[in-house]
């Protein structure tokens, strides 16, 4: 099976909705597919009904079993379809344009929770009740390599569903990170070394480990500080792991060496030395992005075009997923036009 990272598993999921199929995605913890669902089906104005199998009974997809009369004073047996389920003949939520009925932990449920959910992929039908024609399903769950909860499904279950398996691609998250306001500290150490993103070991037993949820949650931690204290690393151990976190406060340090973008500001032709060591030159590239902004963009192009230019390259590429208001800039649209062939 081929291995898509979230860009590529992004399309390719889109493309499935369009054609009704239903999309299985597996990954790792932490590696955000149940966040890329969630995107898609904010982007489709679609309600997410969010339906954790693991923590299903049957009963849960097919209907709970009641009594009714039929009006001679007989009684028979009939299932109650769960309210969660979009029906026919449901209105459409006001300011949706219908469902993505999110199958998380999919792989995670019992057996009879499976043969449940088979009829609901298959046939669409919650006990004898089509699904809404506007709504769409999703699959998702853990790797059985990876500690998780997850069970062996049949072959009539996995041949239903179009199966995705996903791998973290730094580039691709560094993308997500400046578009997300992830701490500029975070980025620069993640292009300094890139298996930081998702280091997960599950012979190991620790309670986490760095991975694209828990970087974003680390990015809260330091928020606003300008140093990363005791309590501030001991938070991070909490979030990230042990090793990561010492990992972030000793990469942090390099900041303390370089000039801060006050100074570089003040003077960026000749008031700061470019560094010259890998570590301390990503550290600048992310620091001079992270601050531009219309105001502050003339000066820094000055300061920019004094780095090499692979890291010119990487400096702009994250200020146009950072601040995509800069692309129409005078001096950015030069720039570009002088290095079009390294940037494209």
């Amino acid at each position: 099976m081929f291995e898509v990272n979230a860009d590529q598993l992004k399309e390719a999921l889109i493309r499935d909705f369009k054609i009704g199929l239903t999309p299985m995605v597996a990954s790792s913890p932490g590696m955000g597919k149940s966040d890329i669902i969630r995107n898609i089906a904010e982007k489709f104005k679609l309600k997410v009904v969010d339906f954790r199998v693991s923590q299903c009974e049957p009963v849960d997809m097919q209907g709970y079993p009641g009594v009714i009369s039929n009006g001679d004073n007989q009684l028979r047996m009939t299932f109650h379809i769960p309210e969660y389920f979009p029906i026919e003949g449901d209105a459409i939520p006001e300011g949706y344009d219908g469902w993505l009925l999110f199958l998380d932990e999919f792989n995670s449920g019992n057996k009879q929770t499976e043969a449940a959910a088979y009829k609901l992929i298959l046939d669409r039908e919650v006990y004898k009740h089509k699904l809404h024609d506007r709504c769409l399903i999703a699959a998702a769950g853990n790797l059985t390599t990876d500690r998780a909860i997850v069970n062996t499904q049949s072959t009539a279950t996995t041949s239903r569903l179009n199966h995705y398996r996903m791998r973290v691609d730094y580039k691709v998250w560094v993308n997500w990170a400046n578009e997300h306001n992830i701490d500029h500290r975070i980025i620069s150490l993640i292009k300094f070394k890139p298996e930081l993103l998702h280091r997960f070991d599950p012979s190991t037993n620790e309670l986490t480990f760095p991975c694209p949820r828990t970087w974003e949650f680390a990015s809260k931690v330091i928020s606003g500080a300008k140093a990363i204290d005791h309590i501030n690393k001991i938070r991070l151990a909490g979030t990230i792991g042990e090793g990561a976190a010492v990992e972030l406060a000793t990469y942090s340090e390099i900041y303390k060496n370089l000039p801060t973008i006050e100074q570089i500001l003040a003077n960026p032709k000749s008031g700061w030395k470019v560094p010259a060591e890998p570590s301390e030159l990503y550290a600048v590239t992310t620091m001079l992005a992270h601050n531009s902004t219309p105001d502050s963009i003339e000066k820094l192009i000055i300061a920019i075009n004094r780095l090499p230019t692979d890291f010119q390259v990487i400096t702009f590429k994250d200020i146009y997923k950072r601040t995509p208001v800069l692309k129409g800039h005078p001096v950015i649209k030069e720039w570009i036009a002088t290095h079009s062939s390294e940037i494209f």
